[in-house]
């Protein structure tokens, strides 16, 4: 199989490495600015911040713009593309400048998790143009040490973002601040269950710190039944962790997604190490074997299972590959399951108290989606 050169965002086939690099450093660059105001939506809204997460918008634009490779990776699994990301990157800082700031974060909370995402779905020992990504971290940015592991999420250093989040975990529990080790948590159950496929390892990393002194009764019922599925991943033999063809990914949809998917507890997050794994083992086939027979089908699961892991605070990029589904499969059966679960995913974000106020600009993207399968167009 051809060799394929990661980069950052959008994970598009990499043709002339000396015009890539420099630009996606930059985008990187100012991603990493962008990352506190990201993660803090009242940072982002902030009239005072206005200024410097404009500039920064603009840097990831021109980075972008500047990028000499056209080809678009073919790959769904890697889907957008990098048109997508540059238009993007473009909707959010129309709209940010037009005062339409909560449209503008979920555009570039939406890239960041592309990123993060697409990032987690290579196989852990695949080449990226970000191998020595650490290089281009400035660790004097980060005020808050959750998000210099992101970035290292970001740039596949997995040991070093392991160690920063058992860093935060471990800072928090001496501070008796219990309640901000939930999502470092998150973050070593994705390393461990989704790109590296060693359940046994976060088994170890909850046993340590299951008996911890302070820990929320709702933290430890959470953690004991992580525990109690990590287990029964951890019975899979490790040959068995991979699909390598049509027939194999069949019988994992049948026998492991299909009854996952018929449990209420879904919505608590027990059945996060599940979703996880599965979405690792259904992405790396999909990267593998992008041609494959069950393509649609397996973007169907992995865009569910991540419906779902975005609810529970897990990066994931649920809604592009339901939206791919939908593009590259119209006339498969499986596209109008695609669409109902996409359309069930936009109207869940952009409902509020106020009922739901979905944007003009995904209202349009929903109307073609529904030309494509044949469905009568959106009110």
């Amino acid at each position: 199989m051809k060799k394929i050169l990661f980069i950052l965002f959008m994970s598009t086939a990499t043709i002339a490495w000396g015009n890539t690099i420099v630009p996606m450093n930059k985008a990187f660059s100012s991603l990493v600015d962008l990352i506190p105001f990201l993660t803090d939506k009242n940072k982002f809204m902030e009239k005072k911040n206005e200024a410097y997460i404009l500039e920064r918008m603009n840097n990831m634009d021109a980075a972008f713009k500047t990028a000499k490779h056209e080809n678009l990776l073919k790959q769904d699994i890697f889907a957008p593309s990098l048109t997508l990301v540059r238009s993007n990157i473009g909707n959010s800082r129309d709209a940010f400048k037009n005062g339409k700031k909560d449209y503008a974060l979920w555009r570039m909370q939406e890239i960041t998790t592309q990123c993060m995402d697409c990032h987690t779905r290579l196989p852990p020992n695949h080449s990226s143009s970000f191998q020595d990504g650490s290089k281009y971290i400035d660790q004097t940015k980060f005020k808050d040490t959750y998000n210099l592991g992101l970035a290292q999420l970001i740039v596949r250093q997995y040991p070093e973002a392991k160690t920063t989040f058992t860093k935060v975990i471990n800072e928090s529990i001496l501070k008796n601040q219990f309640q901000a080790i939930t999502l470092p948590l998150k973050q070593l159950l994705l390393i461990e269950t989704k790109v590296m496929k060693e359940p046994e390892q976060m088994l170890m990393i909850l046993k340590h710190y299951e008996s911890k002194k302070g820990l929320s009764l709702e933290l430890k019922q959470l953690m004991a039944q992580w525990q109690a599925r990590l287990k029964v991943l951890s019975n899979i033999p490790q040959s068995k962790r991979s699909i390598s063809s049509d027939k194999e990914a069949q019988e994992f949809m049948l026998k492991t997604m299909k009854p996952l998917f018929k449990n209420d507890s879904l919505y608590i997050g027990k059945y996060d190490p599940d979703l996880l794994y599965a979405s690792g083992v259904l992405s790396n086939f999909l990267f593998e074997y992008p041609d494959a027979s069950t393509a649609p089908e397996v973007m169907y699961w992995i865009g569910i299972s991540e419906k779902y892991l975005k609810r529970d605070s897990f990066f994931g990029s649920g809604e592009l590959f339901l939206k791919q589904c939908v593009r590259r499969y119209p006339k498969n059966p499986i596209a109008k399951k695609c669409l109902s679960e996409y359309k069930e995913s936009i109207e869940f974000e952009f409902t509020g108290s106020r009922g739901t106020d979905i944007p003009l600009e995904i209202e349009t993207e929903l109307n073609m989606l529904e030309d494509l399968v044949g469905e009568k167009k959106a009110l």
